[in-house]
C-alpha cells in the first residue's frame, strides 16, 4: 500500500516504512525507488525521524507512520487525545501493526503501570492523582 503524506510518497516494505527521495529542489529523483526512512530514539523511547514536507521538515513517530500506512484514510494531522496510538505489549519502540491500536487519551493512561501517582517535571517531584 502506498500513501501519499502532504508531497511525500510512502511505502510499507518488509513491515518498515519506506519514503521516494527529493532532491534539494523539493521534487522526487528520477529513479522513484523507495528507501528506508532513518529513525532516531527519543528521550521517551519512540522512534523519531524528519520528513521534509511541503518544504518544511516535519517530525513523525514511527508508530504513527506505520498506522498510516495501513489505514490510509486515518488522519496522522490529527493529534487530538482521541486519536492516539497505543502500543499492546507497552514497548514503545514495537511498532509492529499488530502491536497498535487506536485509543483515547484515558484509554491510553490505563497502560499506566503505577496508578495514583506520576512525576510533575515542573516541581521536580512525585505527584498524588485521584
Amino acid at each position: 500500500m502506498e500513501v501519499e503524506l502532504g508531497n511525500r510518497r510512502l511505502k510499507m516494505i518488509d513491515g518498515k516504512p519506506h519514503i521516494v527521495r527529493f532532491s534539494l529542489l523539493g521534487v522526487e529523483v528520477k529513479s522513484g525507488r523507495f528507501t528506508p526512512i532513518k529513525f532516531t530514539n527519543n528521550s521517551e523511547g519512540y522512534k523519531l525521524c524528519k520528513i521534509l514536507v511541503g518544504g518544511r521538515p516535519t517530525m513523525f513517530l514511527e508508530h504513527r507512520l506505520v498506522w498510516k500506512l495501513a489505514n490510509p484514510n486515518w488522519d496522522i494531522w490529527d493529534s487530538s487525545p482521541n486519536n492516539m496510538i497505543d502500543h499492546y505489549n507497552r514497548k514503545r519502540d514495537d511498532n509492529r501493526l499488530e502491536n497498535l491500536h487506536i485509543v483515547n487519551n484515558q484509554q491510553n493512561q490505563w497502560n499506566k503501570v503505577v496508578k495514583g501517582y506520576c512525576w510533575n517535571k515542573k516541581r521536580k517531584k512525585w505527584q498524588a492523582q485521584i
